[in-house]
């Protein structure tokens, strides 16, 4: 399918999330570095993220976008994820739904008690409503929406 379709697409198929999930999973597995809570971390988790998602967050200004990343890095960690793995996936969901996603009670309930493992953690993820992925538009989509005006 073209990107110009995606654009087109109101909904979020979780399909893409399982696939971007199992991405970052098989990535992160790779990668030497445990907690990301220093400026060199965020600047290995936006980099990271460009390269799982490289369209969309191509269509983000580079400070925007690390400005987002930086509050939703600095969320995961202060809710327990230490590893660059399950922020990922945390930082994911937020990308995915301009972080209106990590507002849900549904979403909320699995950080009462986050998965320890990655697989877990992105599978819980991958395992939420439709609606929660439905309750805020992409990060970039707001960026092409916000640029147009």
């Amino acid at each position: 399918m073209s990107h110009e379709h995606w654009q087109k697409k109101i909904i979020f198929p979780q399909w893409v999330l399982v696939l971007v999930l199992g991405m970052v999973v098989l990535l992160a597995m790779s990668c030497p570095r445990a907690h990301a809570q220093t400026n060199d971390d965020l600047k290995a988790l936006v980099a990271h993220l460009k390269f799982v998602i490289p369209d969309e967050t191509a269509l983000v200004e580079p400070q925007k976008l690390e400005r987002f990343v930086a509050q939703y890095q600095k969320r995961a960690v202060s809710a327990g994820l230490k590893d660059i793995d399950r922020q990922t996936a945390y930082v994911l969901l937020a990308l995915y739904t301009s972080g209106k996603g990590l507002e849900q009670p549904e979403f909320k309930q699995v950080m009462a008690h986050p998965p320890a493992s990655s697989d877990q953690f992105s599978d819980a993820l991958i395992g939420l409503p439709q609606r929660v992925y439905d309750s805020g538009q992409p990060l970039w989509e707001n960026a092409v929406n916000g640029s147009s005006r």
